[in-house]
């Protein structure tokens, strides 16, 4: 299975357990093991000033922070757990069509250190920028950590 429809596999079941990502109307548009690609309609996500609304870019930007972790550590190290500890966010412009949001992976040094750590303890942190662009320019921010944990396979 390509990786891009291994990402819309995983998020036709993140719409089935988390109902904001299905009323977000969330799709997976590009992952290519490195950095993933959600996008949202603007309609479903709007505002009273007819843009989009400020909780669904955080929204979109933690979860698609989360999901590239899942993914990455889904084919790297097997069933896993991830969790959103801390994030700034920062708004620079409105976001005033559909829109998508981008996160990049920390680089293979910095992943092969998670993976190790969560080999060796269970447990790991990733740091990683995740961006909302309209009209070539950043319009949204967020640098977030993400708590990475190793579960049984049932869990």
């Amino acid at each position: 299975m390509s990786r891009l429809l291994e990402a819309q596999a995983f998020m036709t079941e993140l719409q089935r357990e988390i109902p904001l990502a299905a009323f977000m109307q969330l799709e997976a548009v590009a992952w290519d093991g490195q950095s993933l690609t959600l996008k949202a309609p603007l309609q479903p996500n709007i505002n009273d000033k007819s843009t989009a609304f400020a909780g669904a870019l955080a929204s979109l930007t933690t979860v698609t922070g989360w999901a590239a972790l899942m993914l990455w550590s889904r084919e790297h190290l097997g069933a896993c757990q991830v969790a959103v500890y801390e994030s700034e966010i920062k708004y620079r412009c409105p976001v005033s069509q559909d829109f998508s949001a981008t996160a990049t992976l920390p680089d293979a040094a910095q992943l092969t250190a998670v993976a190790e750590q969560i080999r060796s303890k269970g447990k790991a942190r990733a740091h990683l920028n995740v961006a909302i662009t309209e009209a070539g320019r950043a319009a949204v921010m967020l640098t977030a950590g993400y708590a990475i944990w190793a579960v049984a396979a049932a869990e």
